[in-house]
C-alpha cells in the first residue's frame, strides 16, 4: 500500500509540473464561474476509445482514423458521483472556444480525435468541454479550458492502456480471440486498480469487440476503483447489429488492428 501511494503520488507530481512546464498551460483563466449544491462529485472516470472498434461500428456516422493515431485514445474525463455520471454542463457561460486549446492541436488529433469525419472537427472536444469539462473546474489542477485538455492529454500518456495490455501480450490481432478475465487481469495487474471494460456486443453472435476501457482517479488524481454503475451504456447501432455495453463474461472478445482511412472531414469552423 505505501508503494502504491509513492506511485501516486510521483504520477500526479509529473502530471503538475508537466502541465506548468508545457507553452501557454494556463493562458486563459476563468474569471467567472458559477457553481450550485447540485455541481458536486466524487470522482473522475477517464475513459479511453479504442479507435479500431469506433469505426467498425459507427452508427449514422462515417468513420474515419488518420495515420498518426496508432494507440487508445482519449474518449473523456469526466466528473461524476458514485450512482452515475454527472454533474453535465455546469457553466453555459464558458462555451468551447478553440482558440484556447489551439496550441495543443497536434496532441488532440492524435490522441483525442474526432473520428467522425461527417461532423465538424471540433465538435467531439466542443461535447467533452461543455458536458463535463466546465464540470472540473473546481478541481485546483483545472482552472480553464486549456487545463482541461491539457491534464487530459498528460492523463494518457500516464494511464495509457497499449502498454499495459502488450506487456501480458494483448495486441491487436484480426485473428485472435482474448478472454475478458485476462484483460482485466492485465489492466488490475499494471495499474493496481479495478478497470471497466466496454464491447460492442454483436446480437445473435459468439463474439464481441473491444470497444472502450475506463479507470477511475479521486479529485486529488489518485487512482481509485470505478463505481460500475456510472457506465454509460450506448444505443443500440442503426444498423442493429452491435450495442456497446460492459463486456460480456464467457465470450471471446476480438481486438482488431487498425485500418486507416483518408475520408475528408465536413467543412470545420476553426481556423488551423
Amino acid at each position: 500500500m505505501h508503494n502504491r501511494l509513492i506511485i501516486f503520488s510521483i504520477s500526479l507530481l509529473i502530471l503538475t509540473k508537466w502541465s506548468s512546464a508545457r507553452p501557454n498551460s494556463n493562458h486563459y483563466e476563468v474569471t467567472k464561474r458559477r457553481f450550485d449544491k447540485n455541481n458536486d462529485f466524487d470522482y473522475l472516470i477517464f475513459r479511453q476509445i479504442w479507435p479500431a472498434s469506433s469505426c467498425m461500428f459507427p452508427g449514422q456516422h462515417t468513420c474515419s482514423i488518420a495515420k498518426n493515431i496508432t494507440t487508445w485514445v482519449v474518449h473523456g474525463l469526466w466528473p461524476s458521483i458514485k450512482t452515475e455520471i454527472g454533474p453535465q454542463y455546469c457553466n453555459k457561460s464558458l462555451p468551447f472556444d478553440f482558440d484556447r486549446v489551439k496550441w495543443l492541436l497536434p496532441e488532440l488529433l492524435e490522441f483525442w480525435p474526432n473520428l467522425y469525419t461527417n461532423t465538424p472537427l471540433e465538435s467531439f472536444w466542443k461535447h467533452e468541454w461543455e458536458k463535463h469539462g466546465t464540470c472540473a473546474l473546481t478541481l485546483s489542477q483545472i482552472k480553464s479550458e486549456s487545463d482541461y485538455f491539457n491534464v487530459s492529454l498528460n492523463l494518457r500518456n500516464i494511464y495509457d492502456f497499449g502498454p499495459a495490455l502488450k506487456k501480458f501480450n494483448i495486441e491487436p490481432d484480426d485473428s485472435l480471440l482474448y478472454d475478458l478475465d485476462k484483460i482485466k487481469y492485465s489492466i488490475r495487474s499494471y495499474f493496481k486498480v479495478e478497470p471497466m471494460i466496454v464491447c460492442y456486443v454483436l446480437k445473435e453472435s459468439d463474439v464481441q469487440y473491444l470497444s472502450q476501457m475506463q479507470i477511475c482517479l479521486s479529485k486529488s488524481f489518485e487512482l481509485v476503483d470505478c463505481e460500475f454503475k456510472a457506465v454509460e451504456l450506448a444505443k443500440i447501432a442503426t444498423d442493429n447489429s452491435a450495442q456497446e455495453i460492459q463486456c460480456q463474461p464467457g465470450i471471446p472478445i476480438h481486438y482488431p488492428t487498425i485500418k486507416y482511412s483518408n475520408k475528408l472531414f465536413k467543412k470545420h469552423h476553426i481556423q488551423i
